[in-house]
């Protein structure tokens, strides 16, 4: 790509200010009026809120996120490598249909999650129920909440980032290698220890962050599992209903530091510590000898762990054709009904909260869509100064918690400005789309810019001989290339927007409220079967958008 094409011209040049305004606006400025809030709260300025930090309260909040999140990388870590391995390593039949099948938490809402685990092992779960009826023993042993509660549902939600990563590290490790080490005399045990470690090392740090950072923000896991036990989530969530924006202010710049600090580690780690294997001729898939009984024990293992974490699923559909006030002390509900669904088509009004995430989903998706395909063109195919910097901020909602999103997004846009058009944006539809677009533009940004970097420079170079002019070869020949990435990166935002829990349950109105916290509202109203109808659909509509691009992708690649 020659240097004029290079160059900011008048059209790229407004481009460059749209991204810049919304950087500026929707990114930096509540970031500005979280630190603000947090110093000049009471009309002066003041420490006091951060000093709350040291109050015994407070102080335990964070070492209790702190902790959970700890104790689900370590979960996660054990059970998504110990997949990857499994099959990575082993032959079974149906192995194609349970590879697929642990991916299904990655596609599942997190508030989903939670509520299926609630009806599974909760106070009075099924589960808990009959492992009570069957041991002689109290349902209360068996039943999982506070620090285990949510380790669990948080292992269940995350421990596909270890098995993704783990299973790309594996795939591309050398069988030479793990073959030469056992010609030289190396137990097994010294061959994952000297060889087999080291390789995945990246794979596993870069997963513990993501894990780290994703169990630091979660809202629902403790909201749901956390009784009396204080968060940091939980703890910002509380003072703003209590009106102490300053406080929440402070506790969420403390959230957003962790947070970020562990952003900031992992590109520090990608970009420093990499880890070579360099062999000679083609590189051999991985084989690793097992004896019979291993490889039975494992098989049967996995098969077990697949199955329990199927259960979940298999729950909340059942109860969604509960009938209301039929599952009580029972171990398993007595009457069932197809009038949960049939309501949605009667009563239009159950149908607005499902209608409301679609529709903001949409809003945010089609914003983000043109916002990150325009941020990754400018900034990986043209020259201004800042342009660095500018990639930084953009990606900086990767690693700031919904939460602190929500209470940034309220600070900023409570009063007319600049950003807002002079208007006030708290209580109206927009501000939930916005949050959904803020907190997702870096997923379809990261989308397309792989997509952009998969684009040989000799592409650039034939439209410029042909004479067609930089608009022309990015209509016509750039954004058919880059389609999959955009698709595939949008349809990701569409389903995180579409369940998204933490920032609704802080920015909705009774008019925009959406099928996250109707879910929640059907609980608190002890209608079982309306919450986990909610919950069925909203977890089939984001199967089918996953299931539709996959289906995209593989007709792109084979076309």
């Amino acid at each position: 790509m020659s240097s004029a094409s290079r160059r900011i011209t008048p059209i790229s040049g407004m481009m460059l200010f749209a991204v810049v305004f919304y950087a500026a606006g929707y990114i930096l400025f509540p970031m500005y009026a979280l630190v603000k809030e947090s110093l000049m709260g009471i009309g002066q300025l003041s420490f006091e809120p951060y000093r709350q930090f040291f109050r015994s309260s407070l102080l335990e909040a964070s070492i209790n996120s702190i902790s959970i999140s700890l104790l689900s990388v370590l979960g996660s870590a054990a059970v998504g490598t110990f997949f990857a391995y499994v099959f990575t390593f082993f032959e079974f039949p149906a192995k194609s249909f349970f590879s697929k099948l642990v991916l299904v938490p990655l596609a599942l809402p997190p508030l989903v999650g939670v509520i299926s685990f609630l009806f599974l092992v909760g106070e009075s779960g099924m589960l808990s129920r009959v492992l009570a009826l069957l041991s002689g023993a109290s349902p209360s042993l068996f039943t999982v909440n506070g620090w285990t509660g949510i380790v669990v549902v948080h292992v269940y939600s995350f421990y596909v980032y270890f098995y993704l990563f783990v299973s790309s590290g594996l795939s591309q490790l050398d069988g030479n290698a793990l073959d030469a080490s056992a010609s030289l005399g190396a137990t097994r045990a010294r061959t994952i220890l000297k060889i087999l470690l080291p390789m995945l090392t990246p794979s596993l740090v870069g997963a513990s962050l993501i894990t780290f950072m994703s169990s630091m923000a979660s809202f629902s896991a403790p909201f749901l599992f956390g009784g009396a036990t204080r968060y940091l989530t939980l703890e910002i969530y509380a003072a703003k209903l209590n009106g102490e924006s300053s406080s929440a202010a402070a506790l969420s710049i403390l959230l957003l530091t962790i947070s970020v600090c562990a952003l900031f580690f992992l590109r520090w780690w990608q970009a420093h510590k990499q880890y070579l294997l360099s062999s000679k001729g083609t590189i051999r898939v991985s084989a690793v000898p097992h004896g019979k009984l291993t490889r039975i024990l494992v098989i049967f293992s996995a098969f077990a762990l697949v199955s329990l974490f199927a259960l979940p699923i298999i729950t909340i559909v059942a109860i969604s054709f509960v009938k209301e006030g039929s599952w009580t002390y029972q171990i398993f509900p007595t009457s069932f009904t197809g009038k949960n669904y049939l309501h949605l088509f009667e009563e239009p009004r159950l149908l607005e909260p499902l209608l409301n995430s679609i529709c903001m989903a949409l809003v945010a998706t089609a914003g983000v869509v043109c916002l990150g395909v325009t941020a990754s063109y400018l900034i990986n195919r043209k020259h201004f100064p800042g342009r660095r910097l500018l990639e930084v901020i953009l990606s900086l909602p990767f690693g700031i918690p919904g939460t602190v999103i929500a209470v940034g997004l309220i600070l900023g846009f409570n009063r007319p400005s600049l950003f807002s058009f002079d208007s006030i944006l708290i209580g109206t539809f927009w501000i939930m789309p916005l949050a959904y677009a803020v907190r997702n533009l870096p997923l379809l940004y990261r989308s397309t810019t792989a997509g952009f970097e998969a684009i040989s420079p000799s592409v650039y170079e034939a439209a410029e001989t042909l004479g067609s002019s930089q608009v022309r070869t990015f209509r016509k020949v750039i954004v058919p290339l880059l389609l999959p990435s955009i698709v595939s990166g949008a349809l990701l935002v569409f389903i995180n927007s579409a369940g998204e829990f933490v920032s609704s349950i802080l920015l909705y109105s009774y008019s925009t409220k959406p099928i996250s916290v109707e879910i929640l509202s059907q609980l608190r109203l002890f209608d079982l079967g309306v919450a986990a109808m909610y919950s069925t659909l909203l977890m089939l509509m984001v199967l089918a958008v996953a299931a539709f691009s996959n289906r995209y992708s593989r007709a792109t690649i084979a076309t």
